[in-house]
């Protein structure tokens, strides 16, 4: 309302953030500018012109990648002051076809001429009486455009669910809050786990009481944790009215939440996952908050309309989870085998085996399981969630682009990630999986493949996938 009703003053204030220190420093801006930084009459006008035509030569490094950015919210800002971002006003034409116009748009000839004269002349009207001080007359110009909405907006306008849903989650930094409370319980949780390497707590009630204590704490931190990462998903599902996983930041969400799901769900058998998984969906929701990945809820691309797009998300995204559960489980595996082997040698006297099962309870009462099964128990429904999601996809690829392969970057890397961990389960061709350290040592290498299936490609390789 500032830059649309008082544009003078508005231009005028430093409301325009420059992230990048390129920029900053080339050109001597502030860390926050106004717009009228922007047009110096002195230095030719729109002083970021000249490298704008530069970027859309083929200039794209960091520093004209900036300029661009500066440069889209400046144009908004510019919208916002002719009123071309005012899309406010519903029309349906003959055909039920539902568009929505500005004052400023050209409209429809079909459109009553009444109707035409209020679109083109009640924002003129607001501005008079915003600047005579007509408070009242004000109120009801706003409460006749909302009335008007309603009579002819019909089903395109959000109900009053999806707009109490969008200002919860604006007002709750979810992401935020989760990776921070994930990643501390995660990480402490399993350093104390390597440092102790715990053998038989039952046999002393001390410990055997904290590590319930322990237990308590992690199955609640959690608990609460899925809940409220359940709620983040299903408000932007409620918001966009389509499943939150058609861009890199809500796939982010989706495996952190998998990640979680599946740790609620093998904790009881298996204490240590309880940290594993609060670590892994911690790291997964700081990639989502700290990446290059854009959190606003968007309209989705055509092609991801499509009913196929849950059930292959879903199962890659799951197949991923477990994927990385496998990573964790090794790294563990491999760092208690080097620190209780350091262990040994100092102290020749110690307690404390270099490979042993038990160092792997983190709490509550230890299971007597192998590191090697625990890995294994998520490998192989991984291997066969994320065979089924390429399936999955390349039926999708029919669908919307008339082929089932096409090499796209994506598909190859999920095909080259399927490939490497299925060597991990041929044990009677590869014989050398048959060695513990062999195996957790291969498997948390393996990750590699899915960093680049995932990031690699999204940011180096590109590709139709590149949006995911």
């Amino acid at each position: 309302a500032g830059f649309l009703f008082w544009p003078q003053e508005w231009e005028k204030e430093p409301v325009i953030k420059l992230k990048g220190s390129q920029l900053r420093d080339r050109l001597l801006l502030p860390k926050y500018a106004s717009e009228a930084v922007f047009f110096n009459r002195d230095m030719g006008g729109y002083i970021l012109g000249p490298y704008v035509v530069e970027y859309y030569k083929g200039n794209n490094d960091k520093f004209h990648e900036q300029v661009i950015d500066v440069d889209d919210r400046l144009q908004l800002v510019m919208d916002v002051h002719r009123g071309v971002v005012l899309n406010i006003f519903p029309y349906q034409d003959a055909t039920h076809a539902m568009s929505w116009y500005s004052p400023i748009d050209d409209l429809p000839e079909t459109m009553e001429p009444d109707r035409q004269l209020y679109i083109q002349g009640v924002m003129r009207v607001l501005y008079d009486d915003i600047h005579a001080g007509n408070d009242k007359a004000v109120d009801e110009l706003i409460s006749k455009m909302r009335k008007y909405q309603r009579v002819y907006g019909g089903g395109s306008l959000p109900s009053p669910t999806a707009v109490k849903a969008e200002r919860l989650y604006n007002a709750v930094p979810f992401a935020t809050i989760l990776f921070i409370v994930n990643l501390t319980f995660g990480l402490l949780s399993l350093l104390w786990i390597i440092s102790k390497r715990i053998e038989n707590p039952e046999k002393d009630n001390r410990k055997r009481n904290i590590l319930r204590l322990s237990s308590i704490i992690l199955h609640s931190v959690a608990i609460l944790s899925f809940l409220a990462l359940t709620l983040c998903l299903a408000l932007r599902w409620i918001i966009s009215g389509t499943v939150p996983m058609a861009n890199g930041y809500e796939t982010m969400l989706l495996t952190a939440w998998f990640v979680l799901l599946l740790t609620l769900v093998t904790c009881r058998r298996f204490n240590i996952v309880l940290s594993f998984g609060l670590l892994l969906s911690g790291f997964f929701l700081l990639v989502s908050h700290i990446g290059q990945m854009d959190p606003q809820i968007t309209h989705i691309m055509p092609v991801l309309s499509s009913p196929l797009l849950s059930v292959h998300v879903s199962l890659i995204m799951m197949s991923f989870a477990l994927l990385s559960l496998t990573f964790i489980s090794s790294l563990t595996a491999i760092i208690t085998h080097i620190v209780g082997r350091a262990t040994v040698g100092a102290r020749a006297t110690t307690r404390v085996r270099p490979y042993n099962d038990s160092a792997f309870a983190v709490c509550g009462r230890p299971r007597g399981y192998a590191p090697t099964l625990l890995t294994s128990l998520f490998l192989y429904p991984a291997l066969a969630l994320l065979g089924a999601g390429i399936f999955v996809g390349a039926i999708w690829a029919n669908v919307s682009w008339g082929t089932y392969w096409s090499w796209d970057p994506k598909e190859v890397w999920a095909l080259i990630t399927f490939m490497v961990y299925a060597v991990a389960v041929h044990t009677q061709s590869v014989s050398a999986m048959h060695r513990p350290m062999v195996f957790h040592v291969y498997i948390a290498l393996a990750f590699l493949t899915i960093l680049m299936t995932y990031f690699g490609v999204n940011y180096v390789l590109g590709g139709m996938h590149s949006y995911a």
